[in-house]
């Protein structure tokens, strides 16, 4: 007489069984899980911790600005020094403008490109800043006729925006003397602004042009335009 056994052949739930390669599957998702997050947290720290680098040389630009204007006399820009203010009374900002568009220089704030002219002067004063929010990341607002104020130990010099460009980096005519006319022999005074474009890309720059309006004598105290602002 035949008697039936019990299986015993170890079969397993289906509820719990799972293919052997799954676990390696899960880790490696949550190890590249992990390193997403460390390279999102270290650029958000390179992008808001540069900009509070920034602020922070601002305020000792600024001092060393200061005592340079209290100073006698008329000295000629120093690479790495301060040399003049610029304004955006639109967008509320001011900052100390550094002689040079060095690495080191442009982590002190905007910086005036050598051999261009200076404020007031014919020609064109080119000014470059990282595109962060301590510098010029909205300087994509600007329209035709906003005004950018120069400010220097002797006086104020009031520029309005005439027009905005994007344009490759190779493209530097955007800072000859007339950038509007490269190689010709500039007549009018110019303010131009230029940083990285899009926004937390490199792959253009954002130019911003502005004309000599009027000028105004530092013992006039501050122009209208900068009334309402810092």
């Amino acid at each position: 007489m035949l008697i039936d056994r019990p299986a015993t052949t170890g079969v397993v739930d289906d509820e719990f069984w799972e293919p052997s390669w799954r676990p390696v599957v899960r880790g490696v998702g949550e190890i590249l899980i992990t390193l997403g997050l460390i390279v999102c947290l270290f650029a958000a720290y390179e992008f808001y911790g540069r900009s509070w680098r920034i602020e922070a040389a601002q305020d000792q630009v600024d001092t060393v600005l200061d005592r340079q204007w209290q100073e006698p006399g008329s000295a000629a820009p120093v690479a790495g020094q301060p040399i003049a203010r610029v304004h955006i009374p639109k967008l509320n900002r001011k900052w100390a403008v550094m002689e040079g568009v060095t690495t080191d220089d442009l982590r002190k704030g905007p910086g005036h490109y050598p051999g261009t002219a200076r404020p007031g002067q014919v020609g064109n004063m080119a000014i470059a800043g990282h595109r962060i929010p301590s510098v010029f990341w909205d300087i994509d607002r600007l329209r035709d006729g906003d005004a950018i104020v120069a400010e220097t130990k002797t006086g104020w010099y009031v520029y309005r925006v005439v027009g905005r460009r994007k344009v490759l980096p190779t493209q530097v005519e955007v800072i000859d003397p007339d950038p509007f006319h490269p190689g010709g022999r500039p007549r009018t005074a110019m303010l131009t602004l230029t940083t990285c474009n899009p926004k937390l890309q490199n792959w253009q720059r954002l130019v911003v042009f502005a004309e000599l309006d009027r000028t105004q004598a530092r013992s006039q105290g501050r122009p209208a335009e900068l009334k309402e602002a810092p």
